[in-house]
């Protein structure tokens, strides 16, 4: 029986994992939506522009990591939200977004799988169940793959870029302002946000950088279009590790790969932030855990809103962020 029900899941997994890029596909052929050129606001959700009404010098957009099931946070993450809004009064933050859907469709309203996806998700919150709860993580995993994957990922990347799109114009932001675009991702939400990058910066033609938390990303041509790239890595996480490993364009021996020609012009901030873990407890928005006599969301909160003021004022000088004995901080040339 045991091994039936194995059998069954592995099952599952595999037709999942081929089925992944059908959504991406089907708004390519033109079943939902519209274009890049022509956002409208019924094409996707409502959105909750964090500081709006502030006369901006920075937009951010925030992409959650694959825990992500829709536009609410988890409270770790709207913590991290509201603590750099605080941090920043000239900054809007758009962090409702839903990066594992070219569509913007939360997992809980999806027509067909939303009643499964809101009781796995009730698993996660509850702690319950946790191998279950963690197929949304499996499933969003997928969608990264489709966002890395050379056939499909300018498919998803111009699908996610109408998304942030049309929440920049939403929240305010005027086209030709050059008002300064950052892209924070966190895990997953990295590779959505390079998958995007070209098409943003040639819709906008503004000055755009990313600050990756944790960052699992493949050397994409999104790299190419961004001033600079902050990479925020613990010491006790592997997971940004495992990009390095699995996509060849991170190899040291491919020099002419996008990663390795923006390290090579100065345009790679490695950050390291102590002994922190992926997620949950020891994590990087875990309040509790302390490390140096502050606690971990606090300063992950310092050292993001210290490289955005960085980016919005670099009049002022580049930002203060914290070394960290026996690890590598490399600054841009």
């Amino acid at each position: 029986m045991i091994g039936v029900l194995i059998a069954v899941l592995v099952f599952a997994a595999l037709l999942s994992l081929l089925l992944s890029p059908i959504e991406a596909l089907g708004w390519w052929a033109g079943w939902y939506g519209e274009g890049l050129e022509h956002p409208h606001e019924q094409s996707v959700g409502p959105y909750r522009p964090i500081g709006k009404g502030k006369h901006p010098r920075q937009f951010v957009v925030y992409l959650d990591g694959i825990a992500k099931v829709g536009a609410p946070n988890y409270d770790d993450v709207q913590g991290l939200l509201d603590g750099l809004s605080e941090a920043l009064p000239d900054t809007v933050i758009l962090g409702d977004l839903m990066p594992y859907s070219v569509r913007n469709v939360s997992l809980l309203e999806e027509p067909l799988l939303g009643r499964f996806w809101r009781r796995m998700f009730q698993f996660k919150v509850e702690g319950r169940h946790t191998l279950l709860a963690f197929s949304i993580n499996i499933r969003n995993l997928y969608q990264v793959l489709v966002a890395a994957d050379p056939r499909y990922g300018r498919v998803y990347g111009r699908g996610e870029a109408q998304i942030i799109l049309t929440s920049l114009l939403q929240a305010g932001y005027e086209p030709g302002s050059r008002v300064p675009i950052t892209i924070v991702g966190y895990s997953g939400g990295v590779q959505i946000g390079l998958a995007a990058a070209p098409f943003l910066k040639r819709a906008l033609d503004a000055p755009m950088a990313m600050v990756s938390l944790a960052g699992v990303m493949a050397s994409e041509a999104g790299l190419n279009v961004l001033d600079r790239v902050y990479h925020l890595v613990g010491s006790s996480d592997p997971f940004p590790g495992l990009g390095h490993a699995l996509f060849p364009g991170r190899w040291a021996i491919m020099r002419n790969s996008y990663w390795n020609r923006l390290k090579r012009t100065g345009r790679l901030v490695e950050v390291p932030m102590g002994p922190m873990t992926h997620n949950g407890a020891g994590g990087y928005l875990d309040h509790d855990a302390m490390f140096d006599g502050e606690n971990h969301q606090a300063r992950t909160i310092q050292v993001i809103a210290g490289i955005l003021r960085d980016i919005a004022m670099p009049e002022a000088g580049r930002a203060d962020v914290p070394e960290f004995p026996g690890e590598r901080h490399t600054r841009p040339a």
